[in-house]
This record gives structure tokens, sequence and C-alpha cells, in this order.
């Protein structure tokens, strides 16, 4: 019975055999799946630092601490059955085999060694490296941005501490705005941000972002004014640019170089303090090197001016004005000075004035050290006396009576019109000078006679004189008769029964109505009054004629004295060789009353 089953499995060993086996002549070959393995060559710079002693030519394949790897083996050629294979390592506790899964245990080295199950001459053999893998990256940066051009280093902190491999790749999400290169180091590039990436170099895979700013830094600031001129106590503002235009950080602070010149606020504007230059700068807050200055000069401003007393300038000649700058320490105090009319006077800025023409300008003042001071003073232009000529010829003066004679300067518009006047016989006519009127004699007769008066110019010495007759020239003209025409006309005679050519008589003419009140005869003036004039030669001896006389604003309604009750007429003037007028006193005039029936002498 023993024997009957020895049989059978003997039989069984011998079908097992066959079906491991490879067949006759074959060769089994084994190969590793590398696809989704950490595999390198020994000499592989990623594996510098992590493996050591001599290269064995076997390749690596790189295991993380407690990460687990399923190998793929395959097991050719197909026509072998068995395709199992059997894993083992030199070094446990750096490498753990559980079946086809390797684990790693701690950081080291190991050999892994592949062995085929229907073959164990075929095989294959690996370096293990177990190393402990980064976890978490932690990227610093020493500022938040950096400047166009500028540069900063980044920072990469791992975890854990005992990583094996700690360094990092890195990598610009927009190397247009800044980029970083292999150590770290960030340029900014344009003004703008982007995200910078560090990637472990150790396989893991494991990332960290960073965002970093790049800034536009100040490069040049300019101010609207170089030099400003501010007057103590006031102030002037600077205004600042900061290009180029995109700069990020537009800040700036001011400074002045002597505070006791001139202050300057955060704003820019500038306060004069007292009398001196200064310097003040502008500076960038981000840039200190980046710098603007302006000079500043306070000034003194005026604050009054006051004219001397004017001048008087004659045409064609000069005069200086004189002022007074207040305060005295005026840091500029110079004028601009106009004149209102340049017809008659010009004038220049040193205060010397030129007559142009006779009359009166206005010479304004005006500071130019921008505090708008001003002031003016009027200033009369003259015209010296260039001849003199008397109006009349001859002076007619009734004995101790007094008569004015007028002097006619040349020009009419000669400004100094005092003269000086001497009679040649004082015991016929004394002469005194017109208190209103200079150029005008005051001549009294003393005594009957003729004489001469002289007077002479102030300006210039000119002379003129006047031949003076004294004699009883009031009775020269005696009433004859007195009518009325039918027209309204008057027929009044006047004799002259003097020797004097008379060429003109004025008479006036008193209305009265029958009660002896005034009666409104002028049609003018409304007034009981008017004047009639007779304008014909009148020769010693000679009466006026009839008809020659011209009523002057006579009421034609009073025709031949109709309404009227009586006329009282009076001889008030007469003219010598159409020259001298002889004006009668009132009491000494020559009267008479007409009424419509007769005339009374």
């Amino acid at each position: 019975m023993k024997k009957k089953v020895l049989i059978p499995l003997l039989v069984l060993a011998i079908l097992c055999v066959s079906l491991v086996a490879p067949a006759a002549g074959e060769t089994v070959r084994l190969s590793l799946n590398t696809g989704r393995l950490m595999i390198y060559k020994a000499d592989s710079s990623f594996l510098s630092g992590l493996i050591s002693g001599e290269d064995d030519g076997l390749q690596v394949i790189v295991l993380s601490v407690r990460k687990s790897q399923k190998l793929q083996v395959s097991v050719q050629p197909s026509t072998v059955r068995n395709k199992k294979v059997t894993m083992s390592v030199d070094k446990k506790d750096v490498v753990q085999v559980r079946g086809n899964t390797l684990t790693g245990q701690k950081p080291g080295e190991a050999v892994l060694t592949i062995t085929s199950d229907a073959d164990p001459s075929a095989k294959l053999q690996y370096r293990i490296v177990v190393v402990q893998p980064v976890t978490r990256i932690t990227l610093s940066a020493p500022s938040k941005d950096v400047p166009v051009g500028g540069t900063m280093t980044l920072k990469a902190s791992f975890i854990p501490e005992n990583a094996t491999r700690k360094g990092v790749t890195w990598a610009s999400s927009n190397p247009m705005i800044a980029k970083v290169d292999e150590n770290g180091v960030v340029t900014g590039v344009k003004r703008g941000g982007t995200r910078i990436t560090a990637t472990s170099a150790d396989g893991s895979n494991i990332r960290a972002n960073i965002n970093v700013q790049v800034t536009q830094s100040a490069e040049k600031i300019t101010l609207d004014k170089k030099e400003v001129t501010v007057d103590a106590g006031r102030t002037v503002a600077l205004r600042a640019t900061v290009l180029p235009n995109d700069t990020n950080d537009k800040k700036v602070f001011w400074s002045s170089s002597d505070e006791r010149v001139a202050r300057v606020n955060a704003q820019g504007r500038v306060t004069g303090v007292s009398l001196g230059d200064c310097v003040i700068t502008c500076t960038s807050q981000k840039v200190g090197t980046v710098q603007a200055t302006a000079v500043v000069h306070v000034q003194q401003p005026v604050k009054k001016v006051t004219f001397g007393n004017a001048p008087f300038v004659y045409k064609g000649e000069t005069a200086t004005l004189s002022w007074v700058i207040e305060p005295a320490n005026a840091s500029n105090p110079k004028l601009k000075l106009t004149s209102s009319n340049e017809r008659i006077l010009t004038v220049k800025d040193d205060g010397t004035v030129t007559g142009i023409s006779a009359g009166e300008a206005y010479v304004k003042a005006v500071t130019t050290d921008g505090s708008n001071r001003q002031a003016k003073v009027r200033v009369k232009v003259g015209e010296h006396v260039t001849g003199v000529h008397m109006k009349r010829n001859v002076a007619y003066i009734d004995l101790k009576q007094t008569s004015t004679a007028g002097a006619i300067l040349e020009p009419d518009k000669a400004t100094n019109n005092n003269m000086t006047w001497e009679s040649a016989d004082p015991s016929i006519a004394t002469v005194v000078p017109d208190s209103k009127a200079p150029n005008k004699a005051k001549i009294t007769g003393v005594r009957y006679g003729e004489t001469i008066v002289t007077g002479t110019t102030e300006d210039g010495g000119f002379q003129t004189s006047i031949r003076v007759k004294v004699g009883d020239w009031e009775n020269a003209l005696r009433w004859v008769d007195g009518s009325f025409d039918g027209r309204g006309n008057l027929i009044f005679e006047i004799r002259n029964t003097s020797e004097l050519n008379i060429t003109s008589i004025t008479i006036e003419m008193e209305g009265y109505d029958f009660d002896g009140n005034p009666e409104a005869i002028n049609s003018k003036n409304g007034s009981n009054v008017v004047k009639a004039v007779y304008r014909k030669p009148l020769g010693p001896g000679a009466v006026t004629k009839q008809n020659q006389w011209k009523m002057i604003d006579y009421a034609r309604e009073y025709v031949n004295g109709h309404g009227l009750a009586a006329i009282v007429v009076r001889i008030v003037e007469f003219q010598i060789d159409n020259d001298w007028v002889k004006t009668i006193r009132k009491n000494h005039q020559p009267k008479t009353v007409y009424n419509p029936h007769r005339v009374l002498h």
C-alpha cells in the first residue's frame, strides 16, 4: 500500500518542477518598472552628498523615511511560468522589505537584491538611499517690497530640522516684474507685484510662495522755483514734483539751512524770519539721496513811501523829487515813478522831473519789492515869461481917483505874473501893484498932467509902460435931449464936451410904473434895468446921432415907454480911442429922467 502512495507523489513533484523551471536553453531576465520611482545614476548631481563610498555602478533608488514604495518587476521571457521574485536588503534597519514593498526606516543606505524564484541566478541590484524629506518650507524676506533695480535675498526655512536635503529651486511667476536667481536673490525689474515660489530640491515637491511688490523709487525731485524772495513775516509756497511719475512713494520732507532766516513747513510753505539768505532742501522720504534745493532771499519790505515837498519846475527845465522810505532798512528801496500826464511832465526813476508844458500832473511812486506801497505828489510845471505889453496905450485917470491898468504877459500861460510898478512922476500919478493881480497896476491921479508908468516882470525882468493922463474925464459927456421914436428906438442926444475922441458910450435905463415901483423891462433877467450902447465915433463937441443906439435885452412891450411912468437914464461908461474904458463912479454919472411927455434935465 505504501508503494502505491509514493508513486503518485513522485509524479506530482516531477510535474511541479516542470512547471516552475524554465524550458531547456532559456535564460531568465528580470527588469524593474522605474516609471514611478525616484531612481538616479550614481553620478547624478541630485545624489551629491547623499551617497557614500565608491561608485559600484548600481543605480540608486531614493526612498523617503516612513514612505513605502511598491516595486513592479517583470520576468522574461514570457514562457517562464513562475513570475515570482524575492527581494532582500542588506540593512533591514534602513529599509524594510515586505513582499514587493519597500519602506524607509531611517536615513541611510542599503543594497536591494531582487532574485527570480524561477532562476535564482537571475537577479537585479540597486542601492537604496533613504532620506528624511522636507515636509514644510517657510519663506521670509527682509522687506515687503524691492525697488526697481534693487535686490533683496529671500530665506527658506525647512521642517523637519533633520531633513536630508534642504535646498530649493526658485521661480518667479512674472520675471518681467521681478526675477529670482538660484540663491533666492530677487531683483526688481519694473513696478508691480509677482509671486516667488520655492520648491524643495529633495524631490518631495514641497513648495512655498511669497508675494513681492516691486516699487519705483524716487529718482529726481524738481521744484517750481529755484530762487525766491519773500518778505520778513510773509510766506511763499514751493511746489515739489517727484519723478518718475509712477514713483510709489512721493512723500518728501523739507528743511531749512538756517531757520533764523527762514522756516519751512511740511507742505513746503516758506516763512521769512529775518533778513538774509538760506537754502531750502526737499528730500525724498524713501531715498535720502534724492533732493532738490531752492535759494531763499528774505527781504525787509517797504511799509511806507512819503514824498517831500513838491518841486516847481519850468517848461524845458528839470527838478528833483525827494522821498522817504520806511523802514530805513528796507531791502529794496527802489521805486518805479510814472507821470499822470506826460504832455505836462516826464519823470525818471531817480526822481528827475522834466517840464514839458505848463500845467499840473501827478507823479506816482510804486515800490518794486512786491509790497505794492504807493505814494503820489502833485507837481506844477510853469512857463517862463518871454515878454510883456500893456493892454491899453493910454490911461485916463481922474484927479484923486484910482483906475487899474493891466499888463499882458507873454506867453499867456506864463506862470509868474508878479510885476513891480513905477511912476515917472509920482506928483502927477502914483502906482501900486494890484494885490489880487500883480500884473495889474492901480494908478491914482494926484494932479493934472501926464506921466509914464512902467512895469517890470519878476520873471525875466521884461518891461512895459503906459502913458497916464490925469484930468477931469468923468465930466466929458453931457445930456442934450432924449426920446423914443415911433418904433421904440432911442433917440437920446449926448454931447462930447471934452477934447477926447470918444468911440463908444454905454448908458443904463431904469423903468418905473405909475406907483413909483420898479417895472420889469429886462427880457432876460426880469429886472427893471437895461443897457443901451452907442458905437459911433464922437469927436470933441459932437452930439450923438439919433437912431444909433442899440438896446440890450429891452422888453418890446414897452415900445415908446408904453406902460412906464418914468425911465431914469445914466451915462455909466465910455471908451476913448477904442482903447481906454472910462467907468464913471455912480454918484458922478450924468443922469436924466424921461417920461412919455417930456425930458427933464
